[in-house]
């Protein structure tokens, strides 16, 4: 599963208008990231988060691109995108990922594990380790995740270039691993 988020999306610059446009091109985007990272956006289940949306893949997807290709392709495109756009409508997003059961009702997803997705991505190091790069995407990754694959497996992210970070938000604990695509340490 994935939570991605607009980083300030509420700034003063940014009236409503352009918030919708926000989240316009976030879908964009991501349709484009994980189309091109072999998870196609269609064969997931999508919950809008308002500046922000979670993913859940099908059981039978491989997790591993979500490592290997998608933080770098997310990021170019987002680089793309800002490249041609206004400052009001430039865009930084914070990214968690995480697996694990996910339980759904006719009002959302549910369960610990996206509670847990959800405090990754609002975890204070992860806002911190964006605004402190000033790169396109902050990346947060459990540690069930990080353990799975990235340190057991042959992956094209270094793991050299994860920092451990361990938080509580909301009073639940969150142990996971911050990464930054464009080389930057955070």
């Amino acid at each position: 599963m994935l939570a991605v988020d607009i980083a300030e999306s509420t700034r003063p610059d940014r009236d409503e208008e352009i918030q919708l446009y926000l989240r316009f091109s976030l879908y964009g985007l991501l349709r484009g990231a994980l189309g091109g990272s072999g998870m196609p956006l269609d064969q997931c289940l999508c919950e809008d988060r308002g500046d922000g949306v979670a993913v859940i893949f099908p059981p039978g997807l491989a997790a591993q691109p979500i490592i290997d290709s998608l933080p770098e392709r997310l990021r170019d495109l987002i680089r793309l995108y800002n490249r041609f756009s206004c400052e009001s409508v430039r865009m930084q997003l914070r990214v968690a990922a995480h697996v694990g059961p996910v339980y759904c009702d006719e009002h959302g997803f549910a369960g610990d594990d996206v509670t847990l997705l959800c405090r990754m991505l609002d975890a204070p190091p992860l806002r911190q380790a964006l605004s402190d790069s000033g790169c396109e995407l902050a990346f947060i990754i459990s540690d069930y995740v990080y353990e799975k694959l990235v340190r057991r497996r042959h992956s094209l992210a270094d793991r050299r270039s994860f920092r451990q970070v361990r938080t509580h938000v909301k009073r639940t604990p969150v142990h996971a691993w911050i990464y930054l695509p464009d080389g930057s340490s955070p």
